[in-house]
């Protein structure tokens, strides 16, 4: 009886340690926010350099993202392509997991900060990436868009939305490998009104991870 005892605990310990992992792993469980001062303009952005507006190739949005924020923080170039092939953590169809985005983009001397805000409000999640932006921090985000789920990086804002880079964006019909540019942006290449960013934000992660899932990058 006792050692039947002995073998339960073992077995319930297991499946705790096993869970904390997963919520961990999974991002799953929210990051503390502290209340902001809403400090910052009512319109601001980051630059990137356009001629980086790529339109991504398969299930590639990890590694364009990561170009993005390479560009917009260090001012330099790298080949998305070449990203795309030293990007680890991937599964079937390059389908990356958010781990894969962090490391590479501290292989590329990015530093990193990840958060989950999905208890906080939009008008929350809202004034916190504004004030992030504002503090020259771009944000990459995992949004679901055509029920697929979908890296994009956030470097601007202003009265009305927010302005990102989005590797999948509509290509140009100039240039196929080049994306157009919505008329709304200042910079980047998609704009986003505040309620169908959140919209997309608010839907992005699968069931309970990665809800609301953000990487706050800066050097």
């Amino acid at each position: 009886m006792k050692k039947r005892k002995i073998v339960l605990n073992s077995i319930l310990i297991v499946l705790a340690v096993f869970v904390i992992f997963l919520l961990c792993f999974g991002r799953a469980i929210p990051s503390f926010i502290p209340k902001g001062n809403n400090l910052f303009y009512d319109s601001y952005y980051l630059k990137m350099d356009k001629n980086l507006f790529y339109r991504q190739t398969l299930n590639n949005c990890g590694p364009y993202s990561v170009m993005a924020v390479i560009n917009i923080l260090r001012d330099e170039e790298k080949a998305p392509e070449i990203l795309s092939k030293q990007m680890k953590w991937r599964i079937y169809k390059n389908l990356t997991f958010p781990q894969g985005v962090v490391n590479q983009l501290h292989e590329n001397g990015i530093k990193t900060k990840e958060y989950v805000l999905k208890t906080k409000s939009n008008e929350d999640k809202i004034n916190w990436i504004k004030e992030t932006v504002f503090q020259k921090k771009p944000i990459i985000c995992l949004i679901k868009i055509h029920h697929v789920l979908h890296y994009v990086t956030i470097l601007g804002y202003d009265e009305n939305g927010f302005m990102l880079y989005d590797s999948m964006q509509e290509k140009n019909s100039e240039n196929q490998r080049k994306t157009i540019i919505d008329k709304e942006c200042k910079e980047g290449n998609r704009y986003y009104t505040y309620d169908e960013f959140m919209k997309l934000w608010n839907d992005g992660g699968y069931k309970l991870f990665f809800r609301n899932w953000a990487i706050v990058c800066s050097l």
